[in-house]
């Protein structure tokens, strides 16, 4: 059984490091397209018109701040409009919504709940912008985020348009872990949208030409992940997605394991399903290019790798452990030597360390790159050393439970 199990390891850390050094190399290849955003950022050709939709959902506490940070964006004012849709909402959000009903660029609505879909729907009907996006009644966005945006469009072939989204103020372990995460994908999603792969545009701030929503239809509940069924229907029509990664959108994360749980359960779930019940024609064809053929494939793969390698590590951080415990156990405190001495010479060097030393490599520049991109500055942090060695400690509950439910079709919960 040795034999197989090793053989196994090698083909998943063959899989993952070909993947990564893709990525770099791809990234070393084109890297003028990544260029941070200067002192003097270039002025857009011209402004067009453009909706924000913001659906609220028992949103009472940042909805304000949510539509400050729109009402304080640096952008034509007769140019900018923002829709607040209330979506049933039991707290005090359409009241809070109320209070900027004297700002001309402002409209506020109430609806019965049905879901951040139909808000969004709801304000597709009534919009009559060149552009029309999102921004999540928990998110702000930059001052420069939407010129950075619009700049993306005056390339005609692109449809959507998807921001850098990051941690707001970010005060716990749970959170911090997250910044991190936030900024792997970062820098992911950039390489992605240079191979045409982005298979998600996300709620907080993810902006559309208005006329595509003519061709392609509205929004849909998509497994409550509707903004991954709308990337991958814009994908399956072969609708460019660009991402700027010099548009900055903050958004409050979960701050308990339990609602962090539950937020990634719901969104690992809706890949699946979306990909396993509506886009399969897409995965593994060529016809679809490198979404088809690398992102889709590989994001669906990386379930499975995360979980194989996140046991391994937890049973060597057992074992690990075990054998302090026994030290301590035979010799009581007073050990002979530090709890903990790293040294050169001990060190395993045998092929799949290597490979593996090599992806903690590969990854801590993967996390410099996406930090680069989004505090444009090249620096560790605290975020980073929390989440190489807690993340593969939590993200299998959320994973193992996201298969659970794709092979049974269960629901997952949204909050």
């Amino acid at each position: 059984m040795e034999p197989y199990s090793s053989a196994l390891i090698y083909v998943l850390l063959f899989l993952t490091l070909y993947f990564e050094v893709f990525l770099l190399t791809t990234y070393v290849s084109d890297r003028t397209k990544f260029a941070l955003a200067s002192p003097t950022p270039t002025t857009p050709v011209k402004y067009p018109s453009v909706t924000i939709v913001v659906p609220a959902w028992n949103e009472e506490r940042t909805l304000a701040a949510t539509v400050l940070s729109l009402l304080a964006l640096d952008y034509p004012k007769e140019h900018l409009q923002i829709f607040i849709v209330d979506d049933g909402s039991t707290d005090g959000t359409f009241e809070v919504a109320n209070r900027f009903l004297n700002s001309p660029q402002v409209k506020v609505f109430t609806k019965e709940n049905g879901g951040k879909y139909t808000a969004l729907n709801f304000a597709l009907r009534r919009a009559q912008t060149d552009l029309v996006g999102c921004l999540d009644a928990d998110s702000f966005v930059a001052e420069n985020a939407l010129k950075e945006i619009v700049r993306c469009f005056e390339d005609p072939l692109v449809m959507a348009v998807t921001p850098s989204v990051q941690i707001h103020k970010p005060d716990n372990i749970i959170q911090r872990i997250q910044s991190a995460e936030y900024m792997v994908g970062q820098f992911t999603r950039k390489i992605f949208s240079r191979l045409d792969g982005l298979y998600v545009t996300p709620g907080p701030f993810s902006i559309y030409r208005r006329n595509i929503f003519d061709v392609i239809g509205e929004f849909v509940e998509g497994f409550q992940t509707e903004d991954m069924e709308m990337a991958l229907r814009m994908q399956s029509r072969r609708m460019k997605i660009e991402n700027a990664h010099n548009a900055l959108v903050y958004t409050v994360s979960p701050k308990t394991p339990s609602a962090l749980y539950r937020q990634r359960v719901r969104w690992v779930s809706g890949f699946l399903k979306n990909v396993f019940f509506r886009y399969r024609h897409m995965f593994l064809n060529k016809n679809y290019g490198n979404l088809g053929l690398l992102t889709m494939p590989f994001a669906f793969a990386s379930i499975f790798i995360a979980l194989f390698f996140s046991a391994i590590y937890i049973d060597n951080l057992f074992l690990f452990f075990r054998e302090k415990y026994t030290i301590y156990s035979a010799l009581g405190l007073s050990l002979p030597e530090p709890w903990f001495r790293f040294d050169w010479f001990a060190m395993n060097l045998e092929f799949r360390r290597l490979v593996i030393y090599l992806l903690l490599a590969v990854t801590i520049f993967l996390l410099l790159m996406g930090g680069r991109m989004a505090t444009h500055r090249l620096h560790l942090s605290l975020d980073m050393v929390y989440f190489v060695f807690l993340y593969g400690l939590i993200a299998p509950f959320w994973l193992v439970r996201s298969l659970y439910n794709l092979v049974t079709a269960k629901e997952a919960r949204w909050r």
